[in-house]
């Protein structure tokens, strides 16, 4: 039975972390890291491609594990990486991954940056207690990004603050990085906050949104060794397409995620403990769980999937590097864009 979530989990490391790494003052993160005037690029974000986003997450092994996707992330395929960043676990580590990603991103690919702020993101009922974590990471992304080029950045979740709060945070991201694009993503539970974010941008600060979407978890309809989601999962998703569609900006799943290796991971898929596994026919099932709810997204005139995630370890049991499939389902997803 599973007895904690992946946001129990994230809790649970909340916790066990030291505090916030406010004395790396943003002069130490330039001297470390340089300002590398040759990334400066006049292309700008490609939202129109069809992407699968692999999420690398701070709590992962800090052995350069992102990199095992470089041949892909590196070619002309659909495959591209995101870098979740919180200032209390490996912030640093986050830092090396951004700045490698941007200087090896040969053909100019979005890079997906997710302010999750903390590790226990779910407990922020106040935004402003990290606004210089904030201010002196959007600074530094700027210098190293030419502004934001090629950069996709947002919020997930985030639910207890304040609407106010988050707008005002993506006009600072808007100031810092004029050339990026803006997502903002949430659980189905709190997907009102969407359009109240959206509406409140727009209305106050003139900025709209270029993405918004929806994360995929819960129970699926199991049939015969084949998993689909159930009517409320797309019921609520195409309400969402629509108004992206209505207002001309993108939608897409933040984040599908099954715990890697588990027979039965499409029973309350966000859950963190096993019924079974992992398992040989585990990590083979979790393969074909995430190409069978794929190719519905992608049946519904979605595009972009955020895969939750690649790294993760240390009790993370998501991290879908250590498959030994992993290969076949990103075959998948290339045949997929290819064939389009």
């Amino acid at each position: 039975m599973i007895d904690k979530d992946r946001r129990g989990f994230l809790k649970l490391i909340g916790f066990g972390l030291a505090g916030f790494i406010v004395g790396t003052t943003l002069g130490t993160l330039i001297f470390k890291y340089g300002i590398n005037n040759s990334l400066n690029q006049n292309i700008s974000n490609n939202l129109n491609n069809p992407q699968y986003i692999f999420w690398n997450v701070p709590w992962g092994p800090g052995n350069g594990t992102y990199k095992l996707l470089n041949s892909y992330f590196q070619s002309n395929s659909p495959i591209t990486e995101g870098v979740i960043v919180t200032f209390n676990d490996n912030y640093t580590h986050s830092l090396d991954q951004i700045l490698y990603l941007y200087e090896n991103n040969k053909n100019k690919k979005p890079i997906y940056i997710n302010l999750f702020v903390t590790t226990n993101r779910d407990n922020i009922t106040n935004l402003s207690q990290y606004d210089q974590n904030i201010r002196e990471f959007l600074e530094y992304l700027s210098n190293i990004t030419n502004g934001g080029e090629n950069i996709v950045i947002g919020f997930s979740e985030i639910d207890k603050a304040p609407i106010e709060q988050l707008a005002y945070y993506y006009s600072l991201m808007k100031n810092y990085l004029p050339k990026a694009n803006l997502f903002y993503y949430v659980d189905m539970g709190n997907s009102t906050r969407i359009v109240e974010l959206y509406n409140y941008l727009l209305n106050n600060y003139g900025i709209k949104l270029d993405m918004i979407g929806l994360e995929v978890y819960g129970n699926y309809i199991y049939n015969n060794g084949n998993i689909s989601m159930n009517k409320y999962m797309i019921n609520i998703i195409m309400q969402y397409k629509q108004f992206a569609d209505e207002n001309n900006i993108k939608f897409f799943i933040g984040e599908l995620g099954f715990r890697n290796g588990d027979l039965e991971g499409y029973i309350s898929s966000e859950g963190l403990g096993y019924w079974n596994g992992p398992s040989e026919q585990g990590y083979q099932a979790t393969i074909k769980y995430y190409e069978a709810i794929i190719n519905q997204l992608h049946g519904m005139g979605i595009d972009i999937i955020g895969i939750y995630d690649w790294n993760g370890a240390n009790g993370d049991p998501f991290g879908l590097w250590s498959n030994p499939y992993v290969n076949e389902l990103i075959n998948y997803m290339i045949n997929n864009y290819n064939s389009n």
